[in-house]
């Protein structure tokens, strides 16, 4: 807690959470430049703000970075709280604030504009998020760089390791014995935040593949470091088949569902071959014609089943492919399509990644980028919650990943008409009224 004179000449506090000791550590290691490998869920945003808020409280100017507008919100929510009763101005819209301290800062993110905080002058850049931010080299070297010239400033990196991109550049570069005077670097675990219980954390560890533990929880550094490992390899598909080439072999299909703001992904898979043959992604279109692909995708590979998203729209869509003659295969719950919840998604999603670490499942090549960016984030609880980050998709990996469980349970129940869907779920045979 600090304490500073206010515009009317009164004592205020400004009230920050209590570091424990890592943190206390790591603010008592600052150095001009500064580098933070953690884990989840350690704390490093408290961290950030705690030494943003001091450099701030001190009468100097900071600039806050993030991978995507999204990622600012949080900690622009906290540092105003914190700060309110000594805030002179301030932009929502700008994301910007200035203290009766002569303080102030501006927070950007790089989604929108590349050369974020170009002309500018810091004392402080904070580049939160830094594994997950493209060109991080690039984007230092040729614009945040330069804001510290004039105040001889410095800058923190923080973040959680994300392969061996440029955010392992820094570290690197920062545990240089030559560089030692004026970088810092400081490698920290979730278990080293003692408010993590660390039987959740052991728990965690037997539900996540090991890769992704030691990557995302331990904080290493690790060679293709998404949560799907392999992409090289299997994202290779480079060109959509002919059902000609796959004559006399299990076909299966999956989709899912999207209307405008997200995509729908269709999808192909021939049991035999272990790939996917054919494929579709596509917005904007309202679910009449929707289905009409569906079903043309579906007759033209002369599918033996569809296992489709039942979340949302997909029930009512789930119901009139029924009645069009789909033969929709049961999902875990055995009740036609798949219903994606907190419980069914992380064990679907780790089917994906076995398939490609250890079955070697083809997948097309333009999946690659997104498969690459999807990401396991730590909850308060340790249970993991899979997504993908910021404002990017997540459609491909969970069509894949439905046709992956499709393909590999086709044993389960299908639904070939209404009479037999009603002995699963009654109120599922309502009539919807869909467009």
């Amino acid at each position: 807690m600090s304490k500073r004179q206010s515009p009317i000449n009164k004592q205020v506090n400004i009230d920050l959470p209590l570091l424990h000791a890592s943190q206390v550590l790591m603010k008592d290691g600052l150095k001009r430049f500064n580098v933070w490998d953690c884990g989840r869920r350690f704390g490093k945003n408290v961290i950030d703000e705690d030494v943003a808020v001091k450099f701030m409280l001190d009468g100097w100017p900071v600039g806050w970075f993030e991978p995507t507008y999204k990622y600012l919100g949080p900690s622009w929510r906290e540092i105003c709280d914190a700060l309110s009763p000594i805030i002179k101005d301030r932009s929502e819209q700008e994301r910007r604030i200035e203290l009766y301290t002569g303080g102030s800062l501006e927070m950007w993110s790089f989604d929108s504009n590349p050369d974020a905080g170009r002309s500018r002058k810091y004392k402080l850049a904070v580049i939160n998020e830094a594994g997950l931010i493209k060109n991080l080299l690039h984007i230092w070297n040729e614009s945040i760089r330069a804001t510290l010239a004039d105040l001889r400033g410095g800058s923190i990196f923080s973040g959680t390791p994300k392969g061996l991109n440029d955010f392992y550049k820094l570290y690197q570069i920062a545990g240089q014995p030559d560089r030692a005077e004026t970088w810092s670097r400081f490698k920290l675990t979730t278990y080293d935040n003692p408010y993590i219980p660390k039987e959740e954390l052991e728990d965690l560890k037997k539900e996540m593949p090991e890769r992704v533990f030691r990557q995302e929880i331990m904080a290493e550094f690790i060679e293709d470091g998404g949560f799907f490992g392999k992409l090289d390899k299997v994202a290779t598909v480079k060109q959509r088949e002919l059902p000609g080439m796959h004559a006399g072999h299990r076909m299966v299909m999956a989709l899912d569902w999207g209307l405008s703001g997200d995509y729908t992904v269709q999808g192909v898979g021939c049991c035999e071959c272990n790939k996917v043959v054919d494929w579709e992604r596509f917005n904007e279109m309202d679910y009449i014609y929707q289905r009409e692909k569906v079903k043309t995708m579906y007759r033209r590979w002369e599918c033996e089943s569809i296992m489709p998203e039942r979340n949302s729209m997909g029930l009512p869509n789930i119901e009139i492919l029924i009645q069009d003659g789909l033969n929709v295969l049961a999902g875990v719950d055995d009740k036609p399509g798949f219903n994606m919840t907190a419980s069914t998604k992380p064990p679907l999603i780790q089917g994906l990644a076995v398939a490609f670490e250890q079955d070697n499942f083809q997948v097309p090549e333009e999946a690659a980028d997104e498969l690459r960016a999807f990401e396991v984030l730590t909850m308060a609880s340790g249970h993991p919650k899979f997504s993908a980050p910021g404002s990017m998709h997540d459609d491909w990996v969970i069509m894949l990943a439905i046709l992956r469980h499709a393909m590999t349970n086709g044993a389960s129940s299908t639904f070939a008409d209404l009479e037999e869907l009603g002995t699963a779920d009654d109120d599922f045979k309502s009539r919807w009224v869909i467009k």
